[in-house]
């Protein structure tokens, strides 16, 4: 019962690039939740129809058109782009073994 992320322009392999998009999915992720604990609470039990579209590149997030109202305008209307700078800095440092 998760969300579904659409990932675009997947091109470095490097582990930079890798934590960058663990970093950019955490946020992401997180953003989505407390948009619909805000906003709607009695739709979190359908998270799992939620699509987020991810350019990897540039980092830019959307809500894909698969994802049915009033899911797709609560998280739209309220969806903010992620900045690099909010990404948890530890993130790297808890995700080594």
């Amino acid at each position: 019962m998760d969300l579904e992320l659409i990932w675009n322009n997947l091109g470095g392999k490097g582990t930079s690039d890798h934590e960058r998009r663990i970093s950019l999915e955490y946020a992401v992720r997180l953003q989505v939740v407390k948009i619909l604990i805000k906003e709607a609470e009695h739709l979190m039990d359908y998270l799992s129809l939620v699509v987020i579209e991810i350019n990897s590149s540039n980092g830019y997030v959307s809500v894909h058109e698969e994802t049915p109202e009033p899911l797709f305008s609560k998280i739209a209307n309220n969806l903010e782009q992620p900045k690099a700078k909010k990404f948890p800095k530890c993130l790297h440092l808890c995700l080594k073994p």
